[in-house]
């Protein structure tokens, strides 16, 4: 029940349930649509990409433990943990990279507005957010001795949902309704971000551990 409590209380928690909501009734209401949509998703993508490299990046004590490189353990250096974060972007950004092209690609042959003036506002609100909740991991990194390689791997835990997010988003025209058990007959891009909300409040649980208590407040009370 304690656990529970800690992460209800993580204001970031709610910021998160409430920002896909709005897009959700956004969408649903007509004044969103889904490439509109989308497109702030991969943007979303792309600032926690960078979060987590500056958090690599900012560690002062950490292990290394089951973390190899070239098939080779390495020592918890400061070369070490550079290396980490320039090898994290590049590769984390390829995939993008590839999410970029596909994405501008369907959204050239999609039949959806594509609004840029709503996906710079939200890209503009999910950065000041990211740069507290970094901000507060980054304190939390130095209470703890974190392993480098959970903070290395995690966010590609994104990468797979997050493809077939977008697959599922921009087919939604082929198959537009779905059959779930008790639930009935639902629109595809529905199940699409509710697949995506509960993705994102998982992932924020695990990397910010909120089910152990109150978060560190960087500048006094946002997190």
């Amino acid at each position: 029940m304690e656990r529970w409590k800690n992460i209800v209380s993580d204001r970031e928690f709610w910021f998160i349930l409430v920002f896909n909501a709005c897009l959700a009734w956004g969408y649903n209401d007509g004044w969103l649509s889904s490439d509109t949509i989308i497109w702030i998703y991969f943007f979303q993508s792309v600032i926690i990409g960078i979060s987590n490299a500056v958090r690599i990046a900012c560690l002062k004590n950490f292990t290394t433990e089951n973390f190899q490189v070239n098939g080779q353990s390495v020592a918890p250096t400061s070369k070490t943990k550079w290396m980490s974060a320039i090898f994290f972007m590049f590769h984390f950004g390829f995939f993008h990279l590839v999410y970029f092209i596909f994405l501008t690609v369907m959204s050239i042959n999609n039949g959806s507005k594509l609004d840029l003036r709503v996906v710079f506002i939200n890209i503009g609100i999910i950065a000041f957010n990211a740069i507290f909740s970094t901000w507060s991991t980054v304190l939390q990194d130095r209470e703890e001795k974190p392993k480098l390689g959970g903070m290395f791997f995690t966010p590609y835990l994104r990468v797979v949902p997050m493809h077939l997010f977008i697959i599922i988003g921009f087919t939604q025209k082929v198959s537009p309704d779905i059959v779930l058990p008790v639930i009935g007959s639902m629109h595809v891009f529905y199940i699409f971000l509710l697949l995506k909300s509960v993705s994102d409040l998982l992932m924020h649980v695990i990397i910010s551990k909120s089910w152990r208590g109150p978060r560190v407040k960087p500048v006094g009370g946002y997190i």
